[in-house]
């Protein structure tokens, strides 16, 4: 998870998400959607590397455009659990970008947890894991499920996190060369007629073979992406011919993803991939931490 380098800096890793099943209950009165969802983390990785700064200042640089720094979640966590525990000590985070945005695998959102984390240990301020949990819930909601399991349900708006057992897999990760817009996404929704609820997600099947899982890997959001990136059904189509699998949509999109029992299998199923898809595509396995 870390590891302190030559230099000073202590380099950290931040995985992704995939929601294996995501069912939308309803609007909160917050505004928010209320969510049921297994959710896994995997072996896709930003770095991120952490060092003093004696002048009291969070400063960032990032190997993409990551936007505005004041406006950065690792920079507002930063500042965020510098306010909760009433310091005024400085650090500069390099942020190695390989997540895509706007892709559904949270990449912001496990940047921003993994800062939480690199930071409290950093400045030795040894802040209980449930303080950390209720700062992150106010940066974003995805923060807090990275600051849990390797697989967990989670529930309300993403802060309610329940540890559960997850069969090991690998899984194709597809990721398009756009991306969906979230609060578009769930506008779509919004505006979508919906069928009578389906029962809840049984997150008993998940412990079983990943061969059991397609009944249960459902996402209510995937026709509200559709729309609003009409070209993700054509890809989906050509990916599910080519590699075999069934394939599924994590969070909001881009990202499609294609599950499968064993790392093998994945390589099987990649390698019969057409180059276009097979660029985009890489195989990743369950998170260990």
């Amino acid at each position: 998870m870390s590891e302190a380098l030559d230099d000073g800096t202590v380099l950290w890793r931040a995985p992704v998400k995939l929601n294996l099943a995501l069912r939308v209950l309803g609007r909160r009165a917050d505004g928010f959607h209320e969510l049921d969802s297994i959710v896994a983390k995997v072996t896709l990785y930003d770095d991120l590397l952490f060092s003093r700064r004696e002048d009291g200042r969070i400063g960032l640089t990032c190997s993409a455009d990551c936007g505005p720094a004041e406006r950065n979640l690792v920079v507002r966590a930063a500042e965020g659990l510098r306010r909760r525990a009433g310091v005024e000590a400085g650090a500069h985070v390099t942020l190695i970008k390989r997540i895509p945005l706007g892709a559904g695998l949270g990449g912001g959102s496990s940047d921003a947890a993994t800062t939480l984390r690199a930071l409290n240990d950093l400045w030795g301020l040894r802040l209980p894991t449930a303080d950390l949990v209720d700062l992150a819930g106010r940066i974003g909601s995805d923060v807090p499920l990275f600051l849990g399991p390797p697989a967990a349900r989670i529930g309300g708006r993403g802060q309610r996190i329940q540890p559960i057992e997850v069969r090991p897999f690998s899984a194709l990760l597809h990721t398009p060369d756009f991306s969906c817009d979230t609060a578009g996404v769930y506008t779509a929704y919004d505006a979508l007629p919906h069928a009578p609820g389906a029962g809840p997600i049984d997150a008993a099947a998940f412990a079983r073979s990943p061969s059991a899982w397609a009944d249960h890997c459902v996402n209510d959001l995937r026709p509200a992406a559709e729309r609003v990136c009409p070209a993700l059904p054509e890809i989906a189509d050509a990916l599910a011919a080519a590699a075999g699998l069934a394939v599924h949509l994590t969070g909001s999109g881009s990202a499609l993803f294609c599950l499968a029992e064993t790392a093998a299998e994945a390589r099987r199923a990649a390698d019969g991939l057409p180059e276009a898809l097979r660029t985009r595509t890489r195989i990743v396995s369950l998170n260990p931490w």
